[in-house]
């Protein structure tokens, strides 16, 4: 799932200059950008300036503790995925965070293990929120933004002209594709006659990277790609 974070921001609030080093490197390796913070105002200022997609806070920070930050935000944002981390396991303030809609509740010392696990969850989260990823199953996407299709957080390598079928298929599912749109679409650079054998072998081996009846073969027409 590491991939499927990098398209995305992460803002981490810890006072304790230790972990946050320590963190910062992991957290790096998984996501676009990660902004720091020392304290609970100096978080809200950033998240105020970039909008984070993640909020990964300390409960117990000066000025403005996590949960209190993360009061203000749910305010107006429902979007931003936010982790409170604490020290204890707090009855009170788990029911708290679940009143306010905090995404995740991790308890210290975690493990890189349970880390791991909660940045696969809101990978999973972010995705199935995004526009731009087009979901064919629970295992395999394709994200539009980087144009790459995905089986978990394998990459399904795509040719220039699967890749052109399949944005084609995206752009018109559940709708009639003819043999012709395909020709005109996916061999738009050339000049010269094709064959409906080569259409028909692009369709197959785009097939093979989807899941079952995904294309579909529609009588005297051509193709549809069935997608709710």
């Amino acid at each position: 799932m590491r991939e499927n974070l990098k398209n995305f921001t992460l803002l981490y609030a810890e006072d304790d200059k230790s972990i946050q080093v320590e963190m910062l490197e992991y957290f790096s390796s998984y996501f676009k950008e990660v902004f720091t913070a020392n304290d609970g105002k100096e978080a809200l200022e950033i998240y105020q300036q970039n909008k984070p997609d993640v909020m990964i806070l300390d409960i117990y920070m000066p000025y403005l503790n996590g949960l209190e930050l993360a009061k203000i935000l749910r305010e107006n944002d429902y979007k931003t995925k936010i982790v409170l981390i604490t020290a204890h396991s707090n009855d009170s303030l788990l029911l708290e965070a679940i009143n306010i809609d905090v995404n995740y509740y991790l308890i210290k010392p975690a493990t890189l293990k349970k880390v791991k696990d909660m940045l696969d969850k809101i990978s999973i989260d972010l995705l199935r929120s995004s526009e731009k990823i087009v979901r064919f199953d629970e295992n395999i996407y394709f994200n539009q933004t980087s144009k790459k299709l995905y089986n978990k957080d394998i990459e399904l390598k795509l040719s220039k002209k699967e890749l052109s079928l399949l944005e084609l298929f995206i752009i018109n599912r559940n709708k009639d594709i003819t043999i012709e749109d395909i020709m005109s679409y996916c061999w738009s650079d050339i000049f010269i006659e094709v064959s409906l054998d080569s259409v028909k072998s692009l369709v197959s081996n785009l097939r093979k990277k989807l899941p079952k009846d995904t294309i579909l073969n529609v009588y005297g027409v051509g193709y549809i790609l069935k997608n709710s």
